[in-house]
């Protein structure tokens, strides 16, 4: 029989390794996975490092042909040729694989938010209350740029570059190729100790980021109320505080990115330098030890030259530190870029949408709920006292209850996009019960108790809960909930912004109202649609549900007496 292992520091201390590597891991899938829709575009990428090698080494190559030719005294008109061949060609690669970069990263970054906005926008997984979380989505993908733009493709150069540049090396010195072998070593291991460094800091940066964007555009949201209160001063002073934050954050970031560039050039000097020393003793013939055949000035490709071979290694040494300094300078990005990842699959997995069985209602349903209560994810204490009561087919219900008793919770319940929010007990429609699998929304409609309104025009907002609602549809609602005057004044294509463009209270009753009952849906839900309404507004609108509830069934929650009277039967919460 096994038993568990004792918890020790030591076993927390592994548990929490264990748990790091395992996110490390899921952030590279992740990473990997979103590349997905520019991934004839990386691999184009790589293939033009591989032409960017090839020019260098021409390059060299050229430099290389004409000091040979120089130093025999003739035209040095084939170097020259390859000099500027390979410079021209390296050039154009070079632009090329950086505009194809840029596209590829936003491709990915596009795609990416479409797919997290369109989650978002189900309905699934985050509330009205709660989309401010949603502007994070912004900064954290933005950060994504410089991951796929210019870490990917150094990571592919990095991949790539040394190795075949030391080849070309080894043909002409193979100890020289050694002695840039023998200093790539001590880099990798200082710069793999200076990224563990940087991933924390970079993760800390983001985080400050996201704070400060948070709270920027909350006071922005609240600058009325702020002034009103004549508390300017405190609010400044903290987002001063905030943006100070993401500053000193920053500066340490880029500290650690400039230790790691230093301990780039130090190496690749030292590399150069090596180099230099061992093909200029070479030539001397000053080496304490015999010459290796390829610089013995027989038999080498530059026709027995010994100065040209070794010109050449040394000129293409600084070409295996070029794609490593690339790596380096955008280190620092590809620790922003896990860090947002993170927050940015966290994000996802609360907007992952579940498999779903559309319930399908042709006529107004009959509805059961035995001994039903709701529950909030971060609070198991049920919101209302148990409900129980059962409504035919055509019903109109109305939830009676103190504000704040749970009336537009149970009906969150019926629209199955809370999230947040689950239901205790059972719920019956048509006598088949409601688990939360199933979607209700293609038989229902509802008005929230707080019409929102999106920009467009005013037949685009009334045409939000049916698009395809023909313009006789459009008037009738119109008429049956008193938006006459409203068009008239305003007109139907008259631009709305997000704030209502001058609404009152009441018109933006009605336009929730009159979206709510165009929508032809077997199941209408109602949240306070007569509040703040005066009395003749108020007796309209009552009249209009009337009217509108026939062939259907209704729930609203309403405080209004005359509202209520018009139910068939009610129910206290």
């Amino acid at each position: 029989m096994s038993h568990p292992r004792p918890l020790t520091p030591e076993t927390l201390e592994d548990a929490a390794r264990d748990a790091l590597k395992s996110r490390a891991k899921a952030v590279r899938q992740t990473l990997k996975l979103w590349a997905d829709p520019a991934k004839r575009q990386v691999t184009l990428v790589r293939q033009l490092e591989i032409g960017s090698v090839i020019c260098a080494t021409g390059f060299a190559a050229g430099l290389a042909l004409i000091l040979q030719a120089v130093r025999a005294g003739q035209f040095p008109l084939t170097g020259l040729v390859l000099l500027l061949l390979s410079l021209c060609l390296r050039g154009a690669l070079s632009y090329s694989n950086q505009v194809l970069s840029l596209k590829s990263a936003r491709l990915i970054i596009e795609s990416l938010r479409l797919s997290l906005m369109r989650k978002a926008l189900s309905g699934r997984g985050v509330e009205a209350s709660q989309m401010e979380r949603m502007t994070a989505l912004f900064e954290h993908t933005e950060a994504l740029e410089g991951y796929y733009a210019r870490f990917v493709p150094a990571r592919q150069a990095t991949a790539l570059t040394p190795l075949l540049v030391t080849l070309a090396i080894g043909v002409a010195s193979p100890l020289a190729a050694g002695i840039i072998l023998f200093t790539l070593c001590p880099f990798v291991t200082l710069m793999a100790l200076s990224g563990m460094a940087t991933a924390a800091e970079s993760r800390r940066q983001l985080e400050a980021l996201t704070r400060l964007s948070g709270l920027f555009a909350d006071r922005l949201r609240h600058l009325p109320l702020i002034r009103a209160f004549d508390n300017e001063a405190t609010q400044v002073e903290k987002v001063r505080r905030a943006a100070r934050d993401v500053s000193e954050r920053t500066l340490s970031v880029l500290r650690m990115a400039f230790t790691g560039s230093a301990i780039l050039e130090f190496f690749a000097a030292l590399s150069v330098a090596l180099i230099a020393v061992y093909c200029g003793f070479a030539l001397l013939g000053l080496l304490p030890f015999p010459v290796p055949a390829v610089l013995d000035f027989n038999k080498n490709l530059f026709g027995g030259d010994a100065f040209a071979p070794a010109f050449f290694a040394l000129a293409l040494a600084p070409e295996v530190y070029f794609p490593l300094r690339r790596l380096s300078a955008a280190y620092h990005e590809e620790q922003q870029a896990r860090a947002a990842a993170e927050a940015l699959i966290a994000l996802e997995a609360r907007l992952e949408i579940p498999d779903t069985v559309p319930l399908t209602l042709t006529s107004a349903p009959a509805l059961r709920f035995d001994q039903v209560s709701a529950v909030f994810a971060d609070d198991p204490t049920p919101v209302f006292a148990p409900v129980s009561f059962s409504a035919n087919s055509g019903t109109i219900i109305a939830l009676r209850g103190e504000t704040g008793s749970g009336k537009s919770t149970l009906l969150r319940l019926l629209l199955g996009r809370g999230g947040d929010v689950a239901a205790r007990g059972l719920i019956e429609i048509d006598g088949q019960p409601l688990t939360p699998a199933h979607d209700l929304s293609p038989g229902l409609s509802w008005m929230s108790q707080h019409t929102p309104i999106l920009p467009g025009t005013l037949a685009d907002n009334l045409r939000l809960s049916h698009p395809q609602a023909s313009d006789a549809e459009v008037q009738r609602v119109i008429a049956l909930t008193g938006l006459d005057a409203l068009v008239a004044v305003r007109g139907l294509e008259t631009a709305l912004d997000e704030r209502g463009s001058g609404l009152s209270g009441g018109e933006r009753r009605r336009i929730g109202l009159a979206r709510a009952l165009l929508k032809p849906a077997p199941l209408l839900l109602l949240d306070e649609p007569t509040a703040d309404l005066d009395l003749e507004a108020e007796s309209a609108l009552v009249t209009a549900i009337r009217s509108a509830a026939i062939g259907r069934t209704v729930i609203l929650a309403t405080h209004s007496e005359a509202l209520a009277a018009i139910a068939t039967q009610e129910v206290r919460l």
